[in-house]
């Protein structure tokens, strides 16, 4: 285990380039302000069908020549890296599509399950209508299948293109608040989450513990679920901190709550990014 002393990261945020609010400046001055060791850029990869919040094409480039100004302008106060979140997207679109990048650091997500009749995507996260309505019309309105079919996603990311990092674990809990779609606690649900646990755990795969849904008020638990946390810490799963950062105000939000939900569950290490290589600190 390294021992290094504990440093405040997070390499999970979003610009304008994408769906978040401002220029990546400021979301790296306000890093500076919070005394944070490193900052991660991670926008949403462009997707090829039309979208809301993925970054476009064209933007791409501008987006990767932004981050490296951003690297040598700040490089005595902080270390910034260039990453992204690359939509995982069965025969579509992963992280394959950007190896030629030369990125920092990779986080790979599940965002997309399928297309309706008239072609339009559907992101499943893009509020609770429109959940409702790819559950009816893609998947019968059997939650069973929707939430198998996007943890298969999961397992396939992992295995096929191995992201560094695996986002918001257990986003398809999104709109379920109260238990509205599925509970969490039954058999069906955590059985097919110990599946993933384990693609997870054998392909030596880093979970982020990502405070979005709490800060949205969309859930009282952080992405994953404090039961999906307590078999990573069973399974030695590698894990990460993450405030999915929209807003550069947001840039260490929850971030100390996640430490001490760590530490209350025993874990030792959580992982950064640093001299191009993710590797263990100290959570103490």
């Amino acid at each position: 285990m390294n021992t290094n002393k504990f440093k405040w990261t997070n390499y999970h945020s979003h610009t304008q380039f994408s769906d978040g609010k401002g220029e990546a400046a400021l979301y790296a001055e306000s890093a500076i302000a919070h005394n944070m060791y490193a900052y991660g850029f991670s926008c949403h990869s462009p997707v090829p069908f039309n979208s809301g919040w993925n970054m476009k094409y064209e933007n791409l480039l501008e987006y990767i020549t932004t981050i490296n100004k951003l690297k040598k302008k700040y490089s005595a106060q902080i270390k910034i890296f260039l990453g992204m979140e690359i939509d995982y997207i069965k025969d579509i679109t992963g992280i394959k599509n950007f190896a030629h990048l030369n990125l920092d650091y990779t986080i790979g997500g599940v965002h997309f399950l399928g297309f309706f009749e008239n072609g339009r995507a559907w992101d499943y996260d893009g509020g609770k209508p429109f959940y409702e309505k790819g559950l009816n019309e893609l998947f019968g309105g059997d939650i069973k299948r929707l939430v198998k079919y996007y943890y298969q996603q999961i397992n396939d990311m992992v295995i096929n293109e191995k992201p560094d990092v695996v986002a918001h674990l257990d986003l398809i809990k999104k709109y379920n608040k109260g238990n509205y779609f599925f509970n969490e606690s039954e058999k069906w649900y955590q059985d097919i989450v110990s599946e993933t646990l384990k693609v997870l755990s054998e392909n030596d795969s880093i979970v982020e513990i990502n405070t979005r849904g709490i800060l949205k008020g969309l859930d009282h638990e952080f992405y994953p679920s404090n039961f999906i946390i307590d078999q990573c810490k069973e399974r030695n799963i590698k894990v990460c901190m993450s405030a999915d950062t929209h807003h550069p105000n947001d840039v260490m939000a929850l971030l100390p709550e996640v430490k001490n939900l760590l530490t209350e569950k025993g874990f030792k290490e959580v992982f950064i990014f640093d001299e191009q290589a993710w590797h263990p600190i100290s959570i103490s």
